[in-house]
């Protein structure tokens, strides 16, 4: 059958039978879906959904649940897709383990170019204790250039990467960044947040189109086979945003994505309107590819000891005294952001961790909201996870400001915040249930790679409150109920990426679906981690399926 044939078909109307949970609270559950050029026309039992599709309409008849596509409001897919051509060092035990790494990639990918890695470690996950340094690093791969990217916020570098980009000891730390030093003053590899890991990136040759397509197709894979359909990007450059507009323009995108174009301090929103105009952006397929939200990058992380704290850090593992965390954007810079794009009917969101960052945010907001009403427009607050107060909670509210939070990133290392901030403050962080019981919206995202991508991993973790490494919850009050936990990653995630999703399935919304082998609202929470996703549904499309419920579906209707 040919691909004119089988969209024919598809346009011509489908039924889905089956266990359908529809987050619709006035048809919560049904048996059957009727799906027509891509929209969900019915829902109830067959007798009912056979009425609204053409007749003969195929029917698919599925074990297991069906449940609205998964949509993560904050996932680096192009990043997902670029780690095969990075060397791994998860699971990395030690520094020679990471050099052994680095030192075996080297081997396999001669030449001068570049060795870039996602590093994920955090000193605890080494022998050491510690981070690798310039000079270890240079011994893995003498001569080229070694980039450790730390979570996309710092990077580790070797003593190459340093003599390319000429920092020295009386290189001055860039506004927003700092160069980590040793006690005469000698760098010492660590370059702390964005604008001190820009000194470096400025040398690195970028990326062809070639690569940013490659990184799509590959990403995409990924995340459809977790059953996710609309996937939020944020921070894409002005190539990546064209690279996009290529995906979406020539057949290669198969999900939804939703592309937040990065601003800085040099970067401004007509920069980015430029851009955006530039590649063709708002020609391309709009149920496809949207423009999102402006990203700015305000603070640190909570992992990685940097994200802005009213209180300063406890001074361990070298932190000096006093140290309130990084602050990589001026209010003035975060203000003609926000200003712009409200005046503009656009939103911004930012990534604010600690408690001082989330209310510089706030006051920010209260200051746009004034001249312009910026409720609705997809303003939001992401992560929010380190300490925010109850007053922090009333303001997002009454702003209607959202909040992207992500449950991976506190099964990932809530056990390093125990070490950093206490059991107290840890247990705290990533507060599910007080943002939603103080009536803002709340979308899950994972912020993968890195954390698991998996959005039935994060309805886990919300659920349980378990992190890695460690037997017992921390901080279960926190946790969430199963209608939330799926809610979290389909209805909440979907007002926060702005496309033509809901994150439901009801008569007029795109058919997104994600097939799974069993029920996450009835499962026991740890039940979870045994459900898989057996085929995933982009617009009345199968764009994911396993083998094993591929033939009946192939069989049936495409």
């Amino acid at each position: 059958m040919s691909r004119t044939d089988r969209r024919k078909r598809v346009n011509d109307g489908l039924v889905i039978v089956g266990d359908v949970v529809t987050l619709d609270p006035g048809r919560p559950r049904v048996s059957a879906v009727g799906i027509v050029d891509g929209r969900v026309v019915a829902v109830g039992d067959l007798a009912e959904v056979r009425v609204a599709v053409p007749d003969g309409a195929p029917e698919v008849t599925v074990d297991g649940t069906v449940v609205p596509g998964f949509v993560d409001s904050h996932v680096h897919l192009l990043w997902a897709g670029r780690r095969a051509s990075r060397v791994s060092l998860t699971g990395a035990a030690s520094i020679s383990d990471v050099q052994r790494r680095i030192r075996e990639h080297a081997a396999a990918h001669p030449g001068a170019g570049w060795i870039e890695a996602d590093d994920d470690l955090d000193p605890p996950d080494l022998a050491e204790n510690r981070l690798p340094t310039a000079a270890e690093l240079e011994a893995a791969a003498p001569g080229r250039g070694v980039l450790l990217d730390r979570r996309g916020h710092d990077a580790l570098v070797n003593t190459t990467a340093l003599r390319h980009a000429g920092i020295t000891a009386a290189t001055p730390d860039p506004p927003g960044g700092r160069i980590d030093r040793d006690p005469d003053g000698e760098p010492t590899g660590l370059l702390v947040e964005h604008p001190a890991v820009a000194l470096v990136r400025a040398v690195i040759p970028a990326p062809a189109r070639a690569d940013h397509l490659r990184w799509i197709r590959a990403g995409q894979r990924e995340l459809l086979a977790h059953g996710i359909t609309t996937a939020m990007d944020p921070a894409v450059t002005a190539a990546e945003l064209a690279a996009y507009a290529d995906a979406a323009r020539t057949g290669i995108l198969l999900l939804r994505v939703t592309a937040m174009p990065l601003g800085s301090e040099s970067t401004g929103f007509a920069d980015l309107d430029r851009a955006a105009v530039a590649c063709g952006l708002d020609t391309t397929d709009p149920d496809l590819l949207v423009r999102g939200p402006t990203k700015l990058f305000l603070d640190g992380g909570g992992s990685l000891g940097t994200a802005l704290l009213s209180t300063p850090w406890p001074t361990i593992g070298g932190s000096p005294a006093g140290y309130h965390g990084n602050q990589t954007l001026s209010r003035d810079v975060v203000l003609a952001h926000c200003r712009d794009a409200a005046r503009a009917g656009r939103g911004v969101g930012v990534h604010a961790v600690g408690d001082a960052a989330i209310d510089l945010v706030l006051e920010v907001l209260e200051e746009v909201d004034r001249e312009n009403p910026i409720a609705g427009l997809g303003f939001h607050l992401i992560h929010a996870y380190l300490g925010p107060s109850r007053e922090a909670m009333r303001r997002t509210r009454q702003l209607g400001v959202r909040v992207s939070a992500h449950p991976a990133l506190q099964w990932d290392f809530g056990l390093g915040l125990v070490d950093r901030l206490g059991e107290e403050r840890a247990a705290a962080a990533n507060p599910l249930r007080a943002w939603l019981d103080a009536g803002v919206e709340v979308g899950g995202g994972s912020d993968g790679p890195g954390p698991p991508m998996s959005p039935l991993h994060g309805m886990w973790q919300a659920r349980t409150r378990h992190v890695r490494g460690r037997e017992s919850p921390l901080g279960p009050e926190q946790a969430v109920t199963a209608v939330e936990a799926l809610e979290l990653f389909t209805v909440g995630a979907a007002r926060i990426t702005g496309g033509p999703g809901t994150g439901r399935i009801r008569p007029g919304d795109p058919a997104d679906l994600t097939v799974l082998s069993g029920d996450p609202l009835t499962a026991d929470p740890d039940a979870l981690h045994e459900i898989t996703v057996m085929a995933t549904m982009v617009g009345g499309r199968i764009a994911f399926t396993r083998p094993e419920f591929e033939r009946p579906v192939r069989e049936s209707a495409f």
